[in-house]
């Protein structure tokens, strides 16, 4: 008895093990597909196929099918039947709810960040914006977006509330990754620092409601330039498809 009992531990310990194993592989393959995306690697639209995934992450089809559907169930992938696995593009309307919970999400955040936040933490916030500021590309970049999105989460840091964080930085990745670059109005870039800058003297002066107004203005400001970007995109699709309807003629 105590052999077969050893025996079934032992089994368990190494069935464990496996399964470890394999939602470790699971987990990397997530991340890195997802930091492809992130690098425009991928673009939305594109699609990913197995053999290329698992050929440039050196892993078999199993843990890339995994993550695949799992980035799939977190709406950065989407899945069609003769078409497979594909960045998924955001469309007008999500940019709108999108940008809708994002700004409840950062109103509360920067008045929890005024009354919370502490000397260190502005401190913090003022290294971002310095960063933000002074990395200025001839074009927007992915870096870009992420020195912006850093500004934006460590008020919610201030804030003291994890949860806060984690919705946000989801919000942010789905704006970001699924969004293309080509039509980004490298104009915004001083615009946009310009307000960061505001919004932290406000936020030193303690003034909740002025820094709530200037945060209101920023984020509707970067949703119509989203808007208008989808937009631009989508008036080009229906053009390739008039142009190419019309030759049939």
């Amino acid at each position: 008895m105590n052999w077969n009992l050893q025996d079934r531990n032992q089994k368990a310990g190494n069935e464990s093990e496996g399964l470890n194993k394999s939602q470790t592989l699971i987990q990397e393959a997530y991340q890195k597909i997802k930091q492809m995306i992130l690098d425009q690697k991928f673009v939305p639209g594109q699609r990913l196929i197995n053999k290329d995934l698992g050929e440039l992450l050196h892993m078999s089809r199993t843990p890339i099918i995994n993550a695949l559907n799992r980035l799939v169930q977190d709406g950065f992938v989407g899945c069609e039947n003769f078409r497979g696995f594909y960045v998924k593009p955001i469309d007008i309307q999500e940019v709108w709810d999108a940008f809708g919970v994002r700004e409840a999400l950062e109103v509360y955040a920067v008045g929890q960040a005024i009354i919370k936040g502490d000397e260190q933490d502005m401190i913090l916030l003022e290294d971002k914006l310095r960063r933000h500021r002074e990395y200025t590309p001839h074009y927007y970049t992915r870096k870009k977006f992420l020195l912006d999105s850093e500004f934006h989460l460590q008020i919610a840091e201030m804030a003291k509330n994890r949860v806060l964080k984690w919705l946000l930085k989801r919000n942010f990745e789905h704006i970001f990754l699924r969004t293309r670059l080509d039509n980004y109005d490298p104009g915004r870039m001083a615009t946009s620092a310009k307000e960061h800058q505001e919004l932290v003297q406000r936020m030193k002066m303690k003034d909740i409601l002025g820094g709530v107004e200037i945060l209101r203005n920023h984020i509707q400001r970067a949703r119509d330039q989203v808007i208008n970007i989808l937009s631009i995109e989508e008036a080009g699709e229906s053009g390739d498809l008039f142009e190419a309807g019309g030759s049939h003629d």
